[in-house]
């Protein structure tokens, strides 16, 4: 069990026993140990659990494990909780838009049923994920804040009294900027937690460059789409001759991408929005592969650097991609993935470089050519 999941538990005898939202939880039996009676003094009584997650991994696995879960950009009370429980975001301007969300609901909550006590709300995380200053956002929103616990590297603060100064609107938390490629303007609509929030971070340019000259059509995939600005550049520049899909496993991203197709003026039903685990949700059927894929792959989870993401991506894209498909990636030049890629598909080729970021283009998954030499070795036998 994770540390901030200890830390919670270690505090149970602190809520009240009624239902219960944990909010973009850790994979781990935290909410099965709050679900559950245990002997104690006082003894905890069972009580309803129910799980919010903006990472669609995370859903499925809660939701694999028989928990009730929802996929929300934003999370949704349904009005009886009695405590709110959030993990820190990484982003402060998330925490700050989660924060709003939840004292808007909590407060409507508490006035629609004010012979009920009070919903608290629980804010937990890691000192180094930047708990330590969390309280001051807390106050904005509500008037009674307390810290808890500082055990383990970790803080838990227990907020009550919702204040929020205005309705919360998710639109009010949407940044519109644009960029321009091939001549066009894109339009963009990002939410806070969305990569490169507002801006055009220098890899992605790049990227963009060298897909300019490139020029794909076809069938196209955007893995790890974030604001959806890739695809959305790809697809205004092709004129209606690509088919776009845009995968992130944000729900923040995918709302993102939602918006940022209406503001370009794009054909919604020229493009399919899908939440999937890596390309879990995929099917590798061969008239669902793809021409082509793009991408400027995450190595982040949280404030951890994690590759795993982008090392299972390498390993098993190439059964998505056609014969003559092609996927073109971007990444910090000091990662591993060169000697990746060069593993998994027999051409890579690098397309564009700068000081901080290269641009590959790799073809030929190692996969498929395996597949057409047992294809051969047995037309020969023959």
């Amino acid at each position: 069990m994770e540390t901030i999941s200890q830390v919670i538990l270690r505090n149970e005898a602190r809520l009240p026993p009624g239902p219960l939202l944990l909010i973009d939880a850790a994979r781990d039996s935290l909410g099965d140990a709050l679900r559950t009676a245990r002997a104690a003094e006082p003894p905890v009584p069972a009580r309803a659990v129910r799980l919010s997650t903006q990472d669609f991994g995370d859903f499925r696995w809660f939701e694999a494990g028989g928990a009730v879960v929802e996929f929300a950009a934003v999370p949704t009370l349904s009005g009886a909780e009695q405590a709110v429980i959030l993990r820190l975001p990484r982003e402060k301007d998330r925490l700050a838009m989660l924060l709003h969300a939840l004292a808007w609901q909590l407060r409507a909550a508490q006035m629609q049923a004010a012979e009920m006590s009070a919903a608290r709300l629980w804010l937990v995380g890691e000192n180094r994920a930047g708990i330590k200053s969390a309280g001051r956002y807390l106050q904005q929103y509500f008037g009674q804040v307390a810290s808890l616990d500082k055990a383990r590297h970790c803080g838990l603060f227990e907020a009550s009294g919702p204040r929020p100064d205005r309705p919360f609107r998710l639109e009010d938390y949407v940044l519109d900027w644009s960029v321009r490629h091939a001549g066009r303007a894109i339009h963009l609509s990002t939410l806070p937690g969305v990569f490169a929030h507002g801006r055009l971070d220098r890899g992605t340019a790049l990227l963009l460059d060298a897909l300019e000259r490139r020029q794909p059509r076809g069938k196209v995939l955007d893995f790890a789409c974030g604001s959806g600005v890739v695809g959305l550049a790809l697809q205004a520049a092709a004129m209606g001759e690509l088919q776009l899909t845009l995968l992130d496993a944000s729900a923040l991203a995918l709302e993102s991408s939602r918006r940022s197709l209406a503001a370009s003026g794009l054909d919604p039903a020229a493009v399919t929005l899908l939440p999937s685990d890596g390309l879990s949700e995929l099917s590798p059927a061969a008239a669902d592969r793809f021409d082509w894929i793009v991408s400027n792959p995450p190595f982040h989870r949280g404030v951890r650097s994690d590759l795993d993401v982008a090392a299972a991506f390498f390993r098993t894209a190439g059964t998505f991609l056609r014969e003559t498909g092609r996927m073109v990636v971007v990444f910090n030049r000091h990662l591993p993935y060169p000697q990746w890629l060069q593993g998994a598909f027999g051409r890579v080729e690098r397309l564009a470089e700068s000081g901080e970021y290269t641009v590959i283009e790799a073809s030929r998954p190692a996969g498929l050519v395996a597949r057409k030499r047992t294809r051969s070795d047995l037309t020969g036998a023959t």
